[in-house]
């Protein structure tokens, strides 16, 4: 049986919570060696592009891919395809903008335990969009919003994601009028904006800072400038190598930050590096997602679904050809 998931499927199984916990199981298994997971394969496409990341998953029992096609004027479309390694049967087809955003959020509060200051604190939120939402709602999941601030250049957009923030949660937040505001005195800074310059700039940074930055994927976009980098006395990404080729703003300082001088989140979660060392570090964490992070929650909302009745049975897809 295959199981089709749709975007609103996805989203009655999964939380952030459970997202959390995923990443920090993903993570593990990727530092012990039990990942195979090759380079992302990006193609353009007419006005756009497709990019496709494949992972086997060993001891999990899992493999698969998720592939994402954009085209200009029309938007972003992302799926997971998730297999069983015993039987090699699709499991399930599933919708993976919902998992991707919550994947992305989880996979920050992991490096957040390990690269910030002990305790809630102040969180700078920069950017308003729905990867900036799950940014914010993993701290504070995790624990680690005291009161936060946001910035996003359009004003009802800030007001309405601080609004719902307190509604939801009882969250203490206030918007701010420039990035420079919202980050002064932060415990904390995620940003997770699309831009073509830097809305994060180093000269702003203070001792003890640790910065999230989620929000670059592409040669073209660039959400924190050089200092940010040169700044950081630890920096931390979830792929070395995918990081610098895909990420613009890290793709730039190549010649000043090397990529082997910078750990991987896996290493960190297995004990084989350090993460923070004292409270006056200032610490990174770039992120541009990977096929582990996609699966292995990919595998946790099937085995949610099949739980709990939700999806759609394909039955026998697709088509076994008999050796």
């Amino acid at each position: 049986m295959t199981l089709l998931l749709r975007h609103e499927d996805v989203k009655r199984v999964i939380t952030m919570a459970d997202a959390i916990s995923a990443m920090e199981t993903g993570f593990d298994e990727e530092g012990k060696g039990n990942a195979n997971l090759p380079s992302r394969i990006n193609i353009k496409s007419g006005k756009g592009w497709l990019r496709v990341g494949p992972v086997v998953m060993e001891n999990m029992g899992f493999a698969g891919f998720k592939a994402m096609n954009l085209v200009q004027g029309q938007g972003l479309r992302y799926q997971v395809h998730l297999y069983s390694v015993e039987t090699g049967a699709v499991l399930a087809i599933m919708d993976a903008q919902h998992l991707t955003t919550l994947r992305t959020g989880a996979t920050s509060a992991v490096a957040t335990r390990r690269l910030a200051r002990p305790g809630p604190g102040i969180v700078a939120l920069l950017g308003s969009g729905v990867e900036a939402r799950a940014q914010l709602e993993a701290m504070q999941v995790d624990g680690w919003v005291k009161s936060a601030r946001v910035f996003s250049p359009t004003v009802a957009n800030r007001e309405k994601l601080a609004e719902d923030f307190r509604c939801h949660y009882g969250m203490t937040i206030e918007t701010c009028g420039s990035a420079e505001e919202a980050v002064a005195d932060a415990d904390t800074i995620v940003a997770a904006v699309k831009s073509s310059q830097p809305v994060l700039l180093g000269q702003w940074l203070k001792p003890g800072m640790h910065v999230n930055s989620v929000g670059t994927a592409r040669r073209d976009q660039h959400e924190i400038d050089e200092e940010v980098f040169t700044r950081s006395a630890r920096i931390v990404v979830d792929t070395r190598h995918g990081v610098f080729e895909e990420a613009g703003d890290a793709y730039a300082v190549r010649d000043m930050v090397k990529p082997d001088s910078v750990n991987e989140l896996a290493e960190l979660v297995v004990g084989k590096a350090q993460g923070r060392k004292n409270d006056q570090e200032i610490t990174l964490f770039k992120s541009v997602g990977t096929g582990i992070q996609d699966i292995t929650l990919a595998a946790v909302i099937y085995a949610k679904a099949k739980e709990m009745g939700v999806g759609t049975d394909l039955g026998d897809f697709p088509y076994l050809k008999k050796n």
